[in-house]
Order: structure tokens, then sequence, then C-alpha cells
């Protein structure tokens, strides 16, 4: 089977917690477990082939439940709620313009067209408040916190870079505050809805801000001055860590260190020479221009991890497993690559690939009786033809 057989994915996504991924195709989609990235092969939680499920361009799931939404790209005005448990369709919503993205956590469901955002009541799907009049959204870039107060964030600008915070809760905005000097290309919130991770459409600075405040936290950069389209941001289950995925092979992680552990590692630096140098930095800065002063003040990426030749779109996301930390990147070519992050940083070792995906469980696995590579090279990048380097997805048919 070649590699475009196994593709033709419409969209790739994680859920609230990172465990579940689902998967969108020409034919419906495909829900796995991400607790089992690290194992041989990754268990499905469900698939779907019905002709209500084909093509499916948008599909989120709420946690681990039995819930997802789906989108289809033959009727992209039409959001169905859907039981994949009970096989049972609960309703489907009919909107006057293309559903560009859809949130949920266990409060709400938030539904962005270009031009408004309708929330509903998720326990019984009432139409609770809309938000008319947006910035023309074509992209769809929205977010709602996972939980906390169920905050949505959304650009509040189409040029400039600014961003809105609403209560889905109270409804009623919350604050408005700039993040980037040009206009957003991803947005995300931590689980409990207190931290927002943003990247403008240079994508070359990442920046965190507190919640509702608008509190800038962190400043990152991932390139000097190569330009990017930023993917997906992600956050670990702690906050501790934040990643980013764009349309180049390497995967940025960053570590959220907090100020006082931040003041700990300069207090000694400020006895030293470094402390010189340190006081020179920071005297120099008040006389240079404000660009030179930011290259500065920025951090580098604590992790990267590179993508085998992967050059299509992808979402990343930051799962804890086995208790240590993990950076999981799905790709719409069809792979799913699990990668570890070591606590010193560095490059990420590639732990696991998968094939995930309509055809991927029917590759032939080869000669059972071929010896498998050494464990000791863990450093080489597994052949992604060679099936028994690189097996694919065991999963049954829903």
């Amino acid at each position: 089977m070649t590699g475009e057989e196994v593709a033709h994915l419409l969209c790739v996504n994680f859920n609230q917690d990172a465990k579940s991924l689902a998967v969108g195709h020409a034919n419906g989609y495909i829900l796995y477990k991400t607790t089992d990235a690290l194992e041989s092969s990754i268990v499905l939680d469900d698939a779907d082939t019905s002709p209500a499920m084909h093509d499916a361009i948008i599909v989120e799931r709420l946690f681990n439940s039995s819930l997802i939404v789906i989108v289809s790209q033959k009727e992209p005005r039409i959001m169905n709620i859907y039981h994949f448990k009970s096989k049972n369709m609960i309703c489907c919503h009919k909107f006057t313009k293309s559903v560009l993205n859809v949130k949920l956590n266990r409060d709400r469901v938030v539904v962005c067209l270009e031009d408004c955002i309708h929330i509903y009541v998720l326990k019984d799907m009432k139409p609770l408040h809309t938000i008319l009049d947006t910035p023309l959204n074509r992209l769809g870039l929205i977010d709602l916190s996972p939980a906390g107060s169920s905050l949505i964030a959304y650009p509040a600008s189409l040029e400039a870079g600014s961003v809105h915070i609403f209560d889905c809760m109270n409804l009623s905005a919350v604050n408005t505050f700039t993040v980037h000097d040009g206009p957003l290309a991803c947005l995300r919130f931590n689980i409990e809805g207190t931290m927002l991770a943003t990247a403008s459409t240079k994508g070359t600075v990442i920046r965190v801000y507190s919640v509702p405040q608008g509190t800038r936290l962190f400043e990152f950069r991932r390139g000097m001055s190569r330009c990017v389209t930023i993917y997906s941001l992600a956050f670990s289950a702690d906050s501790t860590y934040l990643c980013s995925s764009s349309n180049t092979e390497t995967v940025h992680v960053f570590k959220l260190d907090k100020p006082e552990d931040q003041e700990k590692k300069t207090e000694p630096a400020s006895e030293s020479s470094s402390g010189w140098f340190g006081y020179l930095t920071q005297a120099a800065s008040s006389y240079l221009p404000a660009q030179v002063n930011e290259l500065m003040t920025v951090e580098r990426s604590f992790a990267t991890a590179i993508l085998p030749g992967s050059d299509k779109k992808n979402v990343a996301a930051m799962p804890t497993i086995k208790g240590q930390p993990h950076l999981l990147v799905a790709t719409t070519d069809g792979f799913l690559y699990c990668y570890r992050v070591l606590s010193s940083g560095g490059e990420c070792d590639l732990v696991k690939m998968h094939r995930i995906g309509v055809n991927a469980a029917e590759t032939t696995r080869g000669d059972p009786n071929r010896p498998k590579p050494s464990e000791s090279s863990s450093s080489r990048v597994p052949d992604a033809n060679d099936p028994e380097e690189f097996p694919p997805i065991c999963h049954t048919t829903g």
C-alpha cells in the first residue's frame, strides 16, 4: 500500500485532554486512544462509515465520553451531535453559513461561523446566545477553555493582533487585549482556562497571557526571521510545557518556568561575573530599538522534535503517558508520531510511529521471522516503509 492510499485524512484533532485522537476521512471518522501510543499498536475507540459521517471535516469529541460533533464537507452548514456508543444521532443544527469550527466542554458547545459565534447548552443543545458581527474569521479561529469558567477566545480584529475574551456562563464580554502586531494565526487555552497561548501569521514569536487579565506571562521565539504558518498550540496537562507545530519539520516545546523559578536561576548570577553581564545587558537595552530589545528578552525552545519528512498539515498535543511528558503529532498524511520529552530538554526521542486512517490496518506486516531492529538504536528514525519497524494501528470497525 502506498502512503497516498493511507492518507486522504480531512482532519486530525486531539480531544480536550489529549487522551483521544479523532480522524476524519472521505468515508467517515475514526477515534483512537492515545494512551496506547507507546505500544506496538493503539486501540480504536470507534469508527463509523455511515453516509451521514462521510467527508468529515470537523470531528470533536467531548473528553472520553461517547459524544462527538461531526461536520461533513458535503453539508458544511449542518452540525451533527452524535452518540457513537448507541449509534444515535442526538440532533442536527443547520446554519445560514458554513461551520468553520466547533469547540465543546462539559457545559457549552460553541460554533464558529465566519461572522458570528453561536453558544449552546450542552445537556439539551438549546441555543443560549449568539455573538453577532464578529470580525471576519474565515479560518474559524476560536478556542473554548476546557474547564473552569467556559471562556471563549477569538480575534478582535481582522488586521491587528488583538483578542476578545467572552464568558460563556455569564454571557458577558470579559476583556480585549493586544497580543501581536499582525493578524492572529492560532490561539489556545490551557485546560484550566487561566492562560492563553497565541501566535500571529508571521509565526516567529509565541506568547502566553494570563486570563482574563491579559498580562503577558511568557514570550518564546521559535526562529530568528523565518516566517511560518503555525498549525497548532497545546499546553501540557499541568501547564508546565507548551508546544507549537507548523508547516516546517520542527515541532517546538517551550517550558513555562514560574516567576519564582526564574528568580532562583538569576540570584546566583548576580554575585558572579555573569551578574555584570546581566547589568550591562539591562543598561544597554534602554538604548536599543524595540525590535532588538525584544530579541534579547525572549526565550528559546526548551526542546524540539523533528518530523520525518512530513510537510502535511498537523496537530500536536502534550499528554502525560506512564508518568512522563510526551509529545504527540498527528498528520493529515496518515501518521502519528510519539516523542519522549526529556527533563533536560534538547532533541526529543522518537519512540513510536503509527499509521492512522481508514486503510492503516490493511497493511501487510511482512516476514514474521525477520529480526527486529536493535533497541539500543533509539536515535535512528524507523523506516516508514518497513511494516516490522512501523506497524499499523489495530482497530475494529464500528
